[in-house]
């Protein structure tokens, strides 16, 4: 009987000791951010904290959409979605280009002010567009160029603070316009070479 009343305290070390050690481990493949700013609203705003899984994106297809980590001017890190993969021909303008169609993006916000529109040639084999959804408020591919893919240190996982906007972080699979509204769209675009 004695020995009963250590049980839940050694129990509760225990699970302590193994949090610990989980813990430890994970911080090898996840880091959290804290964001401040609004260049990523509504996907995240000023104040949530999400986890970063380290690591490049996935080749292909499957790294457009993914909200990803990349280290930015005076070495800071930004949260930006990846919009043109290696291989990819952009044009950025009031809407993003890719090769001729412009994709829809239902997770922008604000009008792009006409000095950041940019032409981009050919992303090469390991460069990577990166923008912000808020794209008034973004210093992004804009503003630095492409990113190589070693310079992306991890693709956005969960955000976990605040509760009522807790959960996992979605890809926004790649979707373009039809053709007659890639015409339309192109007549107000005036890119310049950047």
């Amino acid at each position: 009987m004695r020995g009963a009343r250590w049980r839940p305290l050694l129990a509760a070390l225990g699970g302590l000791a193994a949090g610990s050690a989980l813990l430890g481990l994970s911080r090898r493949w996840l880091f959290p951010v804290a964001v401040a700013g609004e260049s990523m609203t509504p996907a995240f705003e000023a104040g949530d904290y999400v986890l970063v899984r380290r690591g490049v994106p996935p080749r292909g297809d499957d790294a457009t959409g993914l909200v990803v980590c990349v280290r930015g001017p005076e070495n800071r890190l930004l949260l930006k979605r990846i919009v043109g993969i290696p291989g990819d021909s952009l044009r950025i303008g009031a809407q993003v280009f890719v090769g001729g169609p412009p994709l829809l993006e239902p997770y922008v916000r604000g009008e792009a002010p006409a000095e950041s529109f940019r032409g981009v040639r050919l992303l090469h084999d390991d460069e990577y567009v990166v923008l912000g959804d808020h794209r008034a408020a973004s210093t992004d591919s804009r503003d630095f160029g492409p990113v190589r893919r070693e310079q992306i240190e991890g693709v956005a996982w969960l955000r976990y603070w605040p509760p009522e906007r807790a959960g996992l972080v979605r890809r926004e699979a790649r979707r373009f316009a039809p053709p007659d509204a890639e015409e339309a769209g192109e007549s107000g675009d005036s890119p310049m070479e950047g």
